[in-house]
């Protein structure tokens, strides 16, 4: 009769702090993730879609969208329009900001401009190119179309219309004199229905418009005017530096004027200024009081001088 095997021996289990704090580590990696979902579940803004022209410039996950100066989103994508005439750009504003997604709202590209006398979007030499925006008071969206150009923003004013052959200097923003003294600037231009007129778009400021009658001659100021004398020689002549780069406007009203001009009032842009208009100088009062007057000196003792 065989032996009875001796019994085997038992395992023993016993717990080990160092085998727990194993489970350390992916319990953290998922606390990471929830807190970053959490995080951008409660505290990211909405993504928004805006079509440009050109986004020359503009760098995926560097570029910025802007608001009175400071960030409120950033530029996720970059893309091409399927019909290629357009870039898609996608950005994710902050959840703060979440009130720009409205209809209204206006984005355009910042970058470097430089004019004469004027020097804007100098900081994007170092931070780069931005995004920026005038929010909107419209329902909320999220599609915008973008600017070319940065908006020219609302004031009282009294628009007006001015047919020339051609544009020449002239561009949004260029600058209307009256008597050297910038009075309005131009909105847009742009071809009319009869193509052989380019209809540009102004406006003069409220203070100036008793200025603008309706037999009032307007001129392309921009570049240099030479004028030649048999007796006189040479005359060379600019409306002002600016104009010289960026072109301009000018008119003159005759001192026989007539009835004040309306929004939508249409002039005639003469491709330079005849002689007799150097001499109009007519009183128009207005509205406006220079700088130096005192409270001691009435409108009416400062007009009668």
């Amino acid at each position: 009769m065989s032996e009875k095997p001796h019994g085997l021996p038992k395992a023993k289990v016993e717990k080990s702090y160092l085998t727990w704090s194993l489970w350390l580590i992916p319990i953290a990696a998922a606390a990471i993730c929830g807190y970053f979902l959490a995080h951008d579940y409660l505290f990211s803004g909405p993504t928004i879609t805006i079509y440009f022209q050109n986004a020359d410039g503009l760098q995926e996950k560097d570029s910025m969208v802007k608001y009175l100066g400071i960030n409120i989103g950033e530029i996720e994508s970059l893309t091409l329009a399927k019909d290629r005439q357009q870039v898609v750009v996608k950005a994710k504003l902050y959840r703060s900001a979440a009130g720009v997604a409205r209809q209204g709202s206006r984005f355009w590209v910042v970058r470097p401009e430089v004019k004469l006398g004027e020097i804007s979007g100098l900081q994007t030499i170092v931070a780069g190119d931005y995004v920026s925006v005038v929010p909107g008071n419209g329902m909320r969206t999220n599609v915008f179309i973008g600017l070319p150009q940065a908006p020219i923003e609302p004031i009282q004013a009294m628009n007006i219309v001015l047919l020339a052959p051609e544009l020449s200097s002239l561009e949004a923003q260029s600058p209307i004199f009256y008597r050297g003294v910038q009075v309005g600037e131009v909105i847009s231009c742009q071809l009319g229905h009869d193509p052989r007129h380019v209809v540009i778009n102004a406006r003069i400021r409220q203070d100036y418009a008793p200025l603008v009658r309706l037999n009032s001659k307007f001129w392309n100021a921009g570049g240099i005017n030479v004028h030649i004398g048999l007796f006189s020689g040479a005359q060379i002549s600019a409306e002002s530096a600016e104009t010289l780069i960026n072109g301009g406007i000018a008119f003159a009203t005759p001192p026989d004027f007539g009835a004040p001009a309306t929004n939508g009032t249409v002039f005639d842009l003469s491709e330079k200024q005849e002689t007799a208009w150097k001499d109009w100088n007519p009183y128009i009062p207005l509205a406006t009081v220079p700088l130096a007057m005192t409270n001691k000196t009435s409108l009416q003792e400062w007009e009668s001088r």
